[in-house]
């Protein structure tokens, strides 16, 4: 068991994954997710496109690269595609704090981390936590099944708090979804970089909306 692992995919974690829905405030504004079927059907299709072509695509790639410059030439691409501005610095704030929380540990220095931390432009959270996990972890498929885990929970608590759902449905829909994530990461296994940031269109809209919102609760 990887305990740091665990600490850095909990949902104590500081790095203020709480503060961002990435589009989802827009759908419960607009009455698109009213119940539990709704949220259910909402958080299947996050998983299969925004998180896998997206999040779980970035750590899969950066752990293939074989230097720092294709990493930071992944992350550049992460923050082009990302079109809607809330996201965008909301991904960016994540990983500026999921870094400055590591920095607070005792963790001796790794050449891979150090370079990204002295090179990178955006610190965007997927391509941050990845170079993390590729320096300090090593192990992907732990790396990648704990992050799938932790994104899906708050996305999750997410909807749970805004439609609002009892948390024993919440908890129904995360089972379900548990069940998944080995098609999922079977699916990742065959993407290539082609197939990066191909991701849920309609999700990006909402995510620009969001930004319109007369009130709102979270920061993307």
């Amino acid at each position: 068991m990887n305990f740091l692992l665990l600490q850095i995919n909990d949902s104590l974690f500081p790095i203020g994954s709480y503060t961002h829905s990435f589009g989802l405030e827009s759908y419960v504004a607009q009455q698109i997710l009213q119940n539990q079927q709704d949220a259910k059907a909402y958080l299947h299709s996050y998983l299969h496109t925004q998180i896998l072509y997206t999040d779980l695509l970035s750590i899969k790639l950066s752990f293939e690269a074989e230097d720092i410059g294709s990493i930071l030439h992944y992350e550049s691409l992460l923050y082009a595609s990302m079109a809607a501005t809330p996201s965008r610095k909301g991904m960016q704030k994540i990983g500026t704090r999921f870094i400055k929380t590591i920095q607070s540990l005792p963790l001796k220095p790794h050449a891979l981390f150090e370079s990204y931390l002295h090179q990178s432009l955006y610190f965007m959270y997927p391509i941050s936590y990845a170079t993390f996990c590729k320096a300090y972890i090593g192990d992907f498929e732990s790396a990648l099944k704990h992050y799938m885990y932790a994104q899906i929970a708050n996305a999750l608590t997410n909807c749970v708090k805004l439609i609002p759902l009892a948390q024993s449905e919440g908890q129904a829909i995360l089972y379900a979804l548990c069940a998944e994530f080995d098609e999922v990461y079977a699916k990742l296994q065959t993407l290539t970089q082609e197939d990066f940031c191909c991701a849920w269109a309609y999700n990006e809209i909402k995510a620009m909306q969001h930004e319109y919102l007369y009130s709102k609760l979270y920061m993307s």
